[in-house]
């Protein structure tokens, strides 16, 4: 972030603004449609706050993110499929992958599945959770696209002084089958541009066959938006697509079943794990998350269950569904991806499984990193 910041390239609260009360500044962001992210409701007070949440130039990003690897000295296979763990007995070893050069094998002393579906689980040996029902935002695949060019003054105009009239609108385009909402970006100089992301219901969204629908579903109707808002909403005249999605958006889907499961019962339990590695904020569940603001994360949710060398560090953590709702976004996956890595490295370092290491050296490492941990008191003999 700090480097995106540099470039002017990320959009958030200044630190000061965060918990802000503030009306004008509050109505920045719902007027944006940008409330999920920036805005919750304080229940003790009756007021609406602003959260810390960034936006941030994909473009940009990519090119700070490969800097980052080559400073650190990571070897990159882009361009490359992770196709399948090597495997003898019950211990990951590797992975094999595929690209213009063929098929090639990368041994490891402990290896991370960060690819958010949980691709290298079964495979492995591992069990997994599929467990879905429909409604939950992890039960849909989504299809995102930009419109850039546009006139916001007017649309905003439009809104302000029609708003009967641009409901109208919405709901026939919602009945068309169109993208009925969009998000404001807020990213210096990206004015003029709004970005759609809508969802597809989906109970396995890792069946090709799912993907080939979502895919061509989503192209005819992100055109069918286009048309319609270029045809209907001023300010839109103008207007083009700056981007139709590169990949679609896999909300969930399998998850690992590891040494300890988070259930909705940790979502109000208050319980601080002896190797609690990660606090995430439990912002979406009304007077629950008034009572309850803060859920931790422990460590054995990264460990496969029977299968050594592994662990995992996206939104395939041992999870029931009903947690993994609300705990398997980007922050989330950030927070679970830098407590993977150490503990990949602290076990390699010591020659042992990654199930069996130090949590407390685990934990203290990532406080030095800057990780916002609680304090844990030793026990008593």
């Amino acid at each position: 972030m700090d480097r995106l910041d540099a470039r002017g390239a990320t959009h958030h609260p200044k630190k000061e603004d965060w918990g802000s009360a503030d009306e004008k500044l509050v109505n920045h962001y719902i007027n944006a449609n940008l409330a999920f992210f920036y805005i919750r409701d304080d229940l003790n007070t009756g007021r609406k706050r602003v959260l810390y949440t960034a936006l941030t130039d994909p473009e940009i990003l990519k090119c700070e993110l490969n800097n980052m690897m080559e400073e650190a000295g990571v070897k990159l296979y882009l361009h490359s499929w992770g196709t399948r763990p090597i495997v003898d007995g019950n211990a990951v070893k590797g992975v094999f992958i595929e690209n213009k050069s063929g098929r090639q094998a990368i041994l490891a002393k402990a290896v991370i599945d960060s690819t958010g579906d949980g691709d290298l689980l079964r495979p492995a040996g591992a069990d997994c959770d599929a467990r879905m029902i429909p409604g939950l935002r992890i039960a849909a695949l989504a299809f995102p696209f930009w419109i850039g060019n546009i006139n916001m003054t007017k649309v905003e105009a439009f809104r302000a002084s029609q708003p009967e009239k641009y409901g109208e609108l919405m709901q026939d385009l919602a009945s068309q089958g169109g993208a009925a909402f969009y998000l404001k970006d807020l990213v210096k100089c990206h004015d003029g541009v709004v970005w759609f992301h809508p969802f597809f219901p989906c109970m396995n969204q890792s069946d090709i066959e799912e993907l080939n629908r979502v895919e061509l579903e989503g192209r005819k109707r992100m055109l069918l938006s286009y048309d319609f808002y270029r045809k209907h909403v001023p300010g839109f005249e103008n207007s083009y697509i700056v981007l139709s999605s590169p990949q679609l958006g896999t909300q969930g889907g399998q998850r690992v079943v590891g040494e300890y499961v988070c259930t909705e019962k940790d979502m109000v339990s208050d319980e601080v794990f002896p190797d609690t590695i990660a606090v995430f904020a439990n912002n979406d569940n009304g007077e629950i998350s008034a009572r309850h603001p803060n859920v931790c994360i422990p460590y054995r949710s990264l460990v496969p269950k029977k299968i050594d060398g592994l662990l995992v560090a996206c939104r395939a953590f041992s999870s029931e569904y009903g947690f993994n709702e609300y705990f398997n976004l980007i922050p989330h996956c950030i927070a679970l991806g830098q407590a993977a890595g150490t503990a990949a490295a602290l076990a390699v370092q010591a020659g042992i499984q990654p199930r069996n290491i130090d949590y407390g050296s685990l934990r203290e490492h990532l406080i030095r990193q800057g990780a916002i941990l609680p304090r844990i008191a030793a026990k008593k003999a």
